[in-house]
């Protein structure tokens, strides 16, 4: 029976035993006769992990937190208490042995957060059992699927596709693997970045050549804004993925962007779906769509400039060469990018790496925080070329000042940087301007 499908379960739609129950329902609805099941931790948990790791290493034991959560989960859904035993046990271990050292390695940190996807498949498995089901739990790297050793944010290796290809044709059943892991080539656990199921997801579709990948969440699917901030904010049914790297790249947080090119690069279609509203339409993401012209707003909070001195012009280069190659060593990712006689500007996201890099550079650089960036998303050659003008009258009108503007130097987005505490306002204001009369099909 040939695997077609592959459904992904985040975190908050399996944060509790009748969340499980629902999404164990929708692969028997919605999978077709042999899907592959993809899941994330419990909701919370990957957090909860960390935090009990920094504790052991401060020698204070706090496993049982995870072991109630998990007691919980399995008596909301009527299975063994027993189910988990074995992973609280190496658990334990593994946490006595941390705080014996009083420190935690990166690939001790990676081992620790693996537990919150490696039990949550077994509950997902038992429970599809439960219903009737033949389901079996596995670990993505028992499936061959090979990275890096960049522990905490490990990419995946090419030859990881034929591995995971043979091997998941083997499993029994419903094969349900763990999101978010993979493993070295030492036989050592990595973990694949937060939101890392999405990319294991589009992994597995790849690697079996799947006609569809079903991303199931907690909304429903990919909005013309922040519904937090803009409650008139409505789904967008069909975007092509172009667009929707855009939506990840600035902020969106219902799409993890680097699970766009696997699923892209083996021409799978892609569903956005919502785990309360089957029936939704949701988002469907294709390599080629129709129309184009404005399709959304997404913002980053937290953003910080770096601008670094250039002394003279003849010295552009060099300087430009210096300051990503300090990006890179300090594992930032460079936001947008602005160039003036005497300095050079990139607007990042906040991390604590960025005081290091300050620091390489001295008095050269300094940086500027508290700042957001305000994307408006459109569609290739759609996109309108007044829009700008027209976003930019909308925040005059509401008295925004907008701090730096980079308009007409992508295809798919027009951003505009404003201050942290205007953020939220910006989008509203954007969006009742210029949502009006969109059509969103």
């Amino acid at each position: 029976m040939a695997l077609d499908k592959v459904l992904k379960f985040g975190g908050a739609a399996l944060a509790d035993g009748p969340g499980v129950e629902r999404c164990a329902q929708l692969v028997l609805r919605y999978g077709g006769e042999r899907p592959v099941v993809v899941v994330s931790a419990h909701h919370g948990v990957t957090d909860l992990l960390d935090t009990i790791a920094r504790s052991a290493a401060d020698g204070i034991l706090e496993g049982d937190r995870v072991r109630i959560r998990h007691r919980t989960i399995l008596r909301q859904l009527g299975l063994d208490p027993e189910l988990l035993d074995r992973h609280f046990t190496e658990l334990f271990s593994l946490l006595a042995g941390i705080k014996t050292r009083g420190r935690i390695e990166p690939r001790e940190r990676d081992l620790v957060l693996s537990f919150g996807e490696r039990m949550s498949a077994r509950v997902v498995a038992q429970t599809l059992r439960k219903l009737g089901a033949l389901a079996t739990p596995v670990d993505a790297f028992d499936l061959g699927l090979l990275s890096d050793s960049n522990h905490g944010a490990a990419r995946p290796l090419p030859e990881s596709r034929a591995r995971v290809r043979r091997a998941i044709g083997e499993v029994p059943g419903i094969p349900v693997v763990t999101g978010f892991l993979a493993q070295d080539r030492n036989g050592n656990l990595t973990t694949l970045g937060r939101n890392g199921s999405d990319l294991t997801a589009a992994l597995m579709a790849e690697a079996i050549g799947a006609g569809e990948l079903q991303l199931w969440k907690a909304v429903g699917g990919i909005m013309t804004a922040d519904p937090k901030i803009e409650p008139e904010a409505r789904v967008v049914e069909n975007l092509g993925f172009a667009e929707a790297a855009e939506f990840a790249f600035h902020g969106a947080q219902v799409l993890y962007g680097a699970a766009l090119a696997p699923a892209q690069r083996a021409n799978v279609t892609v569903r956005l779906l919502d785990v309360n509203d089957p029936e939704a339409a949701g988002t469907i993401l294709a390599t080629t769509t129709r129309g184009g012209g404005l399709v959304g707003i997404a913002v980053r909070r937290r953003v910080v400039r770096i601008a670094l001195e250039i002394a003279v012009p003849e010295e552009r280069a060099e300087r430009t060469v210096e300051l990503f190659q300090a990006f890179a060593r300090h594992g930032l990712e460079p936001g947008p990018i602005a160039s003036a006689a005497e300095q050079l500007s990139v607007y990042v996201s906040e991390t604590a790496a960025i005081s290091a890099l300050l620091s390489d550079f001295g008095a050269r650089a300094r940086s500027t925080s508290e700042l957001a960036l305000v994307a408006l998303i459109g569609r290739g050659n759609g996109f309108d070329d007044g829009l700008a003008a027209r976003a930019l009258a909308l925040c005059a009108a509401e008295a925004i000042e907008v701090v730096d503007a980079f308009v007409g130097t992508r295809a798919t987005s027009q951003v505009l940087v404003v201050a942290a505490t205007d953020a939220e306002r910006t989008v509203r204001a954007l969006h009742a301007g210029l949502f009006r009369q969109v059509a969103l099909r």
